[in-house]
């Protein structure tokens, strides 16, 4: 046996060398102390799964197999301000978001998130730093089948991973990667040429009243809440929903002016429609008026907003501009005008897609050419 230091011949179990004095058993160096601020690691007594402890300012980050990890975890949060908030569950989240959310929100507003919260029930007691898009995806695609329901149940968690965000409770919104099932979008029904006329050619009030709309493509609820200082002979002012729908001025086209003019002349009362003597509140209108009218017509079933897509697929067809469209339409985004009130009829596309075509081209040069020799 041979000292570890000056390589002197050791008797048998010797601790110390005699010759330079060094100790034979190897000592263990202690840790770094880890720097004031920084958090520490520590290990908990008995048999874990997961012994060790990674700590910052008296809260607990988390729990982990070995060492490395937990250190690991400490740099993570480096540049993280350790709060109590830091360990909070996903029910505590929602409790303190909604006490500073609910009171600038509508009661409404307010039943649809405690609804939405109800959907997330299998979270409610898991850390919500530790949830990612993988815990909400199950949830969302679970109500695939409902899209509005869809966006407010991710509304609501996008909003509360938003305040997460701002406490340091989190680092990142993971609701951005969250993917909404979508159905097919439906093409919105319109009126036929034909059908439109047998409206325009019935004498009836609720017949002159679809024709009203059909003219401006106004909401039936803003119509029956049309004020008779409002109606001009050639337009109208009105509106509603957002800000740029509001007090929109609308021109009447030829077909509907009549029928404003009926009913201006018989109103009783400041309302436009006050004269009108059959059902005044919109859903008994659409309901008995509106539905036997179609029927008395022999016009199959088509909701009552039906006259305002087919009033926006008209005007642009008659070559009014889509910016037009828009402010009449009271849209605050030209896609809504787009999407939902402009429709082309396959015919009408594949005389677009001709049109456009390169043998199109060059048999329009080719006749050009030829009307020239002939006038030369």
């Amino acid at each position: 046996m041979q000292c570890i230091k000056c390589r002197a011949e050791l008797p048998d179990g010797a601790v110390y060398c005699p010759a330079c004095g060094k100790k034979q058993t190897p000592q263990q160096r202690k840790a770094l102390k880890r720097p004031n601020g920084t958090g520490t690691v520590y290990k908990l007594s008995g048999r874990r799964k997961r012994p060790w402890v990674a700590s910052k300012a008296r809260v607990v980050i988390g729990y982990y197999e070995t060492k490395t990890e937990a250190l690991q975890a400490l740099e993570r949060v480096s540049e993280q301000t350790i709060t109590d908030k830091y360990n909070m569950t996903f029910a505590e989240v929602y409790d303190a978001w909604s006490k500073e959310h609910f009171s600038k929100i509508k009661e409404g507003a307010q039943r649809q998130h405690k609804a939405s919260f109800k959907a997330f029930e299998s979270l409610h007691d898991r850390k919500f730093r530790s949830l990612r898009a993988s815990d909400f995806q199950p949830i969302l695609d679970a109500h695939k089948d409902t899209p509005e329901t869809l966006k407010k149940y991710r509304q609501l968690i996008n909003q509360m991973s938003d305040w997460a965000m701002r406490e340091d409770i989190t680092t990142k919104n993971y609701v951005k990667y969250v993917e909404l099932a979508s159905k097919p979008k439906k093409a919105r029904d319109k009126f036929t040429d034909e059908e439109y006329q047998k409206i325009k050619d019935d004498s009836s009030e609720t017949a002159k009243i679809v024709v009203m709309m059909l003219s401006t493509g106004v909401r039936p609820n803003e119509l029956f809440k049309l004020e008779l200082k409002d109606y001009h002979e050639t337009y109208i002012v009105t509106g509603s929903k957002t800000e740029a729908g509001m007090n929109r001025t609308i021109p009447i086209n030829p077909d509907g002016r009549e029928a404003f003019k009926y009913f201006a002349d018989r109103a009783t009362d400041s309302l436009l429609l006050s004269g009108y003597e059959g059902n005044k509140l919109v859903s008994n209108f659409r309901k008995r008026d509106y539905t036997r009218l179609l029927e008395r017509l022999g016009i199959p079933y088509k909701v009552p907003y039906t006259a305002r897509h087919t009033y926006g697929s008209r005007s642009v067809k008659g070559g009014m501009a889509p910016e037009n469209l828009k402010q009449i339409m009271g849209h605050t985004d030209y896609t809504t005008t787009v999407n939902n009130y402009i429709s082309a009829d396959i015919d009408e596309l594949i005389e677009a897609a001709e049109s456009a075509s390169v043998t199109n081209t060059l048999l329009t040069n080719e006749k050009r050419s030829k009307n020239s020799s002939s006038k030369s």
